[in-house]
């Protein structure tokens, strides 16, 4: 008789067989995961993050079957945003008793939906009982050796891009918190899509000097970029993609849109989209540090404001 533990490692299991996993040798039910890495791949990539309950999301308002397609999402954006290819996850769970089924057959359910959009396999990973759910993944991902997008290589007089529109995610949020929708701007909130095929593009074709995924408000992820690559940077508050419905303020501060913000030389050509992804140049970085805003009244300071773990500045 399998105990609680290994029924769910099994439920786990079992919704990992949908996705091929052509580089695993081995996967779950090992004591490590063995992977063949790619021919073509130079370099690894990982990344790591958490989703934890009452920090990152209210069991109240968000679906499981959101929680777990965000899961992935995280981590796959973090790939995206070095230009790579994701081949493979780890995931670990602290399940409170609240989250067993049927709740958590819909958190896996979300999670390998989106695993299964981009042959992403669960390589293993752990299970634990808490008092609060909280979820960590680990992301496997290679890159051609001396490729990889970082924040660090951006130069003055490069032209700073952001995909999509920005804003729809913090408006979103609140539309969830008060309202209860689940439509509309909530889905940008609850459902990402992490640019795994424009972070190849940005890498392999146009050549962007560096680029990141926006985690945590413009404002606050541009700053890291500028101070990453000791740069600054001028922004136009009317070139800024805002989403329908938001503000300049989502636009600007909101975080969660995991679009990517990327700079190139002045002299490439970027389309004005990408597989039906809108790209838009609202600045160019400068020598002069710090990050500046224009507006109708002038150019002013932008303080970086979005979410922050452990700074006084929320989201």
């Amino acid at each position: 008789m399998q105990s609680v533990e290994e029924t769910i490692i099994s439920q786990i299991k079992r919704a990992s067989r949908a996705v091929a996993g052509r580089h695993v040798r081995v996967g779950i039910g090992d004591d490590t995961a063995v992977l063949r890495l790619p021919k073509a791949a130079g370099e690894l990539l990982l990344t790591t993050d958490q989703i934890i309950e009452n920090t990152h999301f209210k069991r109240n308002k968000h679906p499981a079957r959101a929680l777990g397609h965000k899961t992935l999402a995280r981590g796959l954006s973090d790939i995206a945003a070095m230009g790579g290819a994701p081949l493979g996850f780890l995931l670990s769970l602290c399940l409170p008793e609240w989250a067993r089924d049927p709740w958590l057959k819909h958190y896996v359910g979300g999670m390998f939906q989106l695993s299964k959009k981009h042959n992403v396999p669960c390589l293993g990973g752990d299970v634990a009982r808490g008092d609060r759910f909280s979820a960590d993944i680990t992301v496997v991902g290679s890159v051609p050796r001396g490729t990889a997008l970082t924040r660090g290589k951006a130069r003055p007089g490069d032209l700073v891009f952001v995909s999509g529109s920005l804003g729809g995610s913090a408006l979103g949020l609140g539309n969830l918190l008060t309202t209860g929708a689940l439509r509309g701007a909530a889905r940008r909130h609850l459902y990402p899509e992490p640019r795994l095929a424009l972070g190849a593009f940005l890498r392999g074709k146009l050549k962007a000097t560096a680029a990141m995924d926006l985690s945590d408000g413009l404002s606050m992820d541009l700053a890291r970029l500028a101070r990453a690559s000791k740069v600054g940077a001028e922004i136009s508050a009317a070139a800024i993609p805002v989403f329908r419905g938001a503000s300049l303020e989502h636009a600007l501060h909101g975080g969660e849109e995991y679009e990517l913000l990327f700079t190139v030389r002045a002299t490439s050509r970027v389309p004005p989209s990408f597989e039906g992804v809108r790209l838009t140049c609202i600045g160019r970085i400068r020598k002069q540090r710090g990050v500046v805003l224009r507006t109708e009244r002038g150019v002013e300071s932008l303080k970086p404001v979005g979410f922050q773990h452990f700074g006084s500045e929320g989201q």
